[in-house]
């Protein structure tokens, strides 16, 4: 017994509507993902140069203290009166 040879045949109107949509629906998420990825680089991005501003603030802000400790010793200041406080 020969199996039978099925030849190719094709598509209807209503499967090659269907076959478009799928693949359009498939083209729309890789545009949607790469715009996504590249939102993400970006915000990484912003991220290191905001992370860099903050390390350049926190090195400011011990310098800072270092002299003031230099000055007047050990303590705190008051942010309301703007006051050395002794320790």
């Amino acid at each position: 017994m020969k199996k039978e040879e099925k030849k190719a045949q094709a598509l209807t109107e209503d499967e090659k509507k269907e076959l478009n949509t799928i693949q359009q629906n498939y083209s729309s998420i890789h545009l949607r993902m790469g715009e996504i990825e590249i939102s993400i680089m970006n915000l990484n991005e912003r991220k290191k140069e905001i992370k860099n501003t903050f390390l350049k603030i926190k090195e400011k802000e011990m310098d800072f203290a270092n002299k003031i400790e230099d000055k007047y010793g050990k303590g705190s200041i008051s942010l309301e009166t703007n006051e050395f406080i002794p320790q």
